[in-house]
């Protein structure tokens, strides 16, 4: 299969779910194998959560959309594969924040009448290598906060996220917003994982993927 061929299929695999609705990967992966990688934390089941992201300053003037498009990703994620769990649109997260003054995770998720907030701390988002080609690369900060309880419960620094892990990608071969929709949706599955079990063949495949 040539390297176009490759990555058409693999838009087509994990863009159209977005759509549909359901996971394809992790449909074909289950029927499969089930899931072999428990979640790290698995406490969203039957939760209504907030998913909220906040990029650092210096991404807030030139990239704050790609911010909201990640946590409305992780969030669909999060409601496809954790049982139960009820997430909040991010529409409504994104009025509130756009309609009152930013304090802090807690008053954000206490706001929207949640039980946990899921907060991402974007630290480093950015898809070009070079001016000529494409290779995504982020850092964040994810934070779960119990809303009950009033406290943190759980972190994660997720450093130097790379895709494709092992090339870069011409530029001149797809248009920035194609590769740019692709790197978020891997990003999301990847901060997503922390909340589910999923299969490790799955992470295998991606790292192993060249275009």
């Amino acid at each position: 299969m040539s390297a176009s061929a490759r990555w058409l299929t693999l838009v087509a695999l994990l863009l159209v779910p977005l759509a549909t609705g359901c996971s394809t990967l992790l449909t074909v992966a289950y029927l499969v194998q089930p899931a072999d990688v428990p979640a790290e934390f698995a406490e969203l089941k039957g939760k209504k959560v907030a998913v909220v992201c906040r990029p650092i300053i210096e991404l807030e003037f030139t990239d704050a959309g790609s911010a909201r498009e990640l946590a409305s990703l992780v969030g669909l994620q999060i409601e496809q594969n954790v049982r139960r769990s009820d997430v909040v649109g991010q529409h409504e997260v994104a009025r509130w924040i756009d309609e009152n003054a930013w304090v802090d995770y807690q008053t954000v998720g206490k706001a929207l009448e949640s039980d946990y907030v899921v907060g991402i701390d974007l630290e480093e988002f950015r898809f070009h290598e070079g001016s000529t080609l494409y290779r995504g690369r982020a850092t964040a900060h994810v934070k779960v906060y119990d809303l009950e309880e009033k406290k943190l419960v759980f972190q994660k620094r997720i450093d130097d996220f790379a895709f494709p892990a092992n090339n870069a990608i011409p530029a001149a071969d797809r248009s920035e917003a194609e590769f740019r929709s692709l790197f978020l949706q891997m990003l999301s599955q990847r901060i997503s994982r922390l909340f589910h079990a999923y299969e490790s063949r799955e992470v295998f495949a991606e790292d192993s993927l060249t275009f």
